[in-house]
């Protein structure tokens, strides 16, 4: 299968899913996403509390959605 034949499969199982569940796979998305950024944030700064690596996860979650402060 080439990549184009399976993006369309993909794009046709989202079809047949219920908007409850694409929601799902958003938000399982976003907590995913959330925790790589956390655990760089930890990589990157390891004597940081975990409040200071969650608010800077959380800021760097916001500001590559906006791309600005």
């Amino acid at each position: 299968m080439n990549p184009q034949e399976g993006a369309r499969k993909q794009i046709e199982i989202y079809q047949r899913m219920t908007g409850v569940e694409r929601l799902r796979i958003v938000f399982e998305m976003w907590e995913m996403a959330l925790a790589q950024v956390q655990a760089s944030e930890k990589s990157l700064h390891p004597n940081l509390s975990d409040e200071e690596i969650i608010k800077r996860s959380r800021k760097r979650m916001a500001i590559g959605t906006t791309g600005r402060y």
